[in-house]
């Protein structure tokens, strides 16, 4: 006590002391402090209880009606007492429903709802916490509360002609106009769109979400779309960094096909009355060689056979070659006796001219009007069940080294192949005649041609008027010149496997042929 009184008041002289300790006023004094002092004591134990007796309460890190809330809100709650993630996971709803998770610390009186993904744009979310019970009886009365999240500019699709979307590796037909469809109104002075580093030229929608570019002028080949950093929509907000887009312009066939068990090897004419062939555009690779009289022979391989190919003619001894080489079905209308008996000792699987299956068309004249729709081309694979399956596999080379080859001169078949920069493909012109494709009506284009140099000897037809047909050989090795993209390459081929397709090289490397039409010289 004196040590209480000591550091409690000020200290009084002995006499002092004794003069106030027998006065009246003194002694109340220490009775009303000893009064205020047991009511602090009792009130600090019923301020406890009136805290214990109140509800749960909580806060969020976001007010009602709040607006412009980021896309990656997380939102969090902290109770005024632990809450069990059970109880909290049953009477939290979040609308519109979206898949989240709870996440919590060890008091469980603060929790974090994370979104697997970005919150919609442009969104109203309505929280509710519905009332409940804790496992000591602790009320909490429940709440409302409601958020709008704001939009983040972006590029929400690419767009070709067709409508159909781009995406990354989806390669994209030289000439074709692309639009950018954004979520949100733009400031068109803020958006930077590049191609391969170059700056494209925009033409902007009346409403600014949208604006296209031309591919027209831009040569064949990669392609790389990149959105510069610092692009705003109308109201200041920044487009979110990063987006770009890698793919390729390149000519490829678009028309309508079947895939075939097996390659069909189609015969077809070459003379002036058989051009413009059908068809020809969707082949695989199409061999040229001429057959005798200075004429050329085509046989084209196709693994995806379009809706007509034709005029169709005979065989000769290098189709079964090839035939063999491509291991697929080998399409005719007739052979020579010569070709006969070289199909008899070495046979290949062969389908002639059956009705029912092709047909002679008036809009040509005979002999070059023998045609067969893709369907047929199916439909007579199906009478070779013992051939097995086999596609040629095709994928575009990544090639160095050449030397510039923009006009290519085939004299032996009188051919020039002229180099299409935009298109990435060489067009045909033999005998002062462009080739088209006779069903698309468009340009025929080689994304690669290669002269194929090889032995060519000649065999009596035995027509008993001292014809000759050419062979050549296709079983060994030799010398090959390679055109893509408008250069040349030197290269070799190669039969390593008599029944397996003829390999290319450049510098002692296999290279792949690419997905588009490979047209094959064969010469001397």
């Amino acid at each position: 006590m004196q040590d209480f009184e000591h550091h409690a008041w000020p200290t009084l002289d002995p006499a002092k002391k004794r003069r106030n300790g027998s006065r009246p006023g003194f002694r109340r004094g220490w009775i009303a402090l000893a009064v205020l002092f047991a009511l602090a004591c009792v009130s600090s134990g019923g301020f406890l209880a009136y805290q214990g007796s109140l509800p749960t309460s909580v806060t969020l890190n976001v007010s009602n009606g709040q607006k412009e809330v980021p896309n990656d809100f997380q939102l969090k709650l902290a109770f005024s007492r632990a809450v069990a993630p059970d109880t909290l996971a049953t009477h939290l709803s979040v609308a519109p429903a979206i898949d989240a998770r709870l996440v919590t610390d060890s008091g469980q009186s603060t929790y974090e709802w994370v979104p697997s993904k970005p919150l919609a744009d442009l969104t109203s979310y309505t929280v509710t916490l519905s009332p409940f019970t804790d496992g000591n009886k602790h009320q909490f009365k429940g709440g409302r509360w409601s958020f709008t999240t704001t939009i983040v500019p972006r590029i929400t699709a690419v767009n070709l002609p067709d409508g159909s979307a781009l995406t990354d590796g989806l390669e994209i037909l030289p000439t074709s106009r692309l639009t950018f469809v954004f979520n949100d109104v733009m400031n068109p002075d803020t958006v930077k769109i590049s191609f391969n580093t170059q700056p494209a030229t925009l033409a902007w929608s009346k409403d600014f979400r949208s604006a296209s570019m031309a591919t027209a002028a831009i040569p064949s080949g990669p392609l790389v779309l990149q959105l510069a950093a610092g692009a705003k929509d109308r109201d200041g907000r920044t487009v979110r960094t990063g987006w770009s887009i890698d793919t390729g312009l390149y000519y490829s066939d678009r028309e309508h096909t079947i895939a075939l068990k097996c390659p069909a090897l189609i015969q077809v004419p070459n003379d002036q009355m058989a051009v413009d062939q059908d068809g020809l555009q969707a082949a695989d690779m199409v061999f040229e060689y001429v057959a005798e009289g200075g004429v050329t022979r085509l046989t084209a391989v196709f693994s995806n056979a379009p809706d007509l190919v034709g005029p169709m003619r005979s065989s000769r001894l290098v189709s079964l070659k090839i035939a063999r080489h491509y291991k697929g079905v080998l399409f005719q209308s007739g052979e020579s006796p010569v070709t006969r008996a070289a199909a008899g000792s070495d046979p290949v699987p062969q389908f002639f001219d059956t009705i029912g299956y092709m047909y002679r068309t008036g809009s040509r004249y005979a002999p070059d009007n023998l045609m067969i729709t893709g369907a047929n081309v199916n439909r007579a694979e199906q009478r070779f069940p013992k051939v097995p399956s086999f596609t040629l596999q095709k994928t575009r080379p990544a090639l160095s080294g050449g030397t510039a080859a923009t006009r290519v001169t085939v004299s032996e078949h009188s051919s020039v192949y002229t180099y299409d920069p935009i298109f990435g493909t060489y067009q045909k012109n033999e005998l002062s005649h462009s080739y088209k494709d006779a069903h698309t009506g468009q340009p025929l284009r080689m994304e690669m041609v290669i002269v194929m140099h090889t032995q060519e000897s000649l065999l009596p037809i035995g027509d008993g008027h001292g014809s000759y047909l050419h062979d050549y050989n296709l079983d060994s090795s030799g010398r090959a010149d390679i055109y893509y993209k408008g250069q040349l390459y030197a290269g070799t081929w190669a039969s390593t496997d008599r029944n397996g397709p003829i390999t290319f090289s450049i510098n002692g490397q296999t290279i792949s042929l690419p997905p588009g039409l490979v047209w094959v010289d064969l010469t001397s």
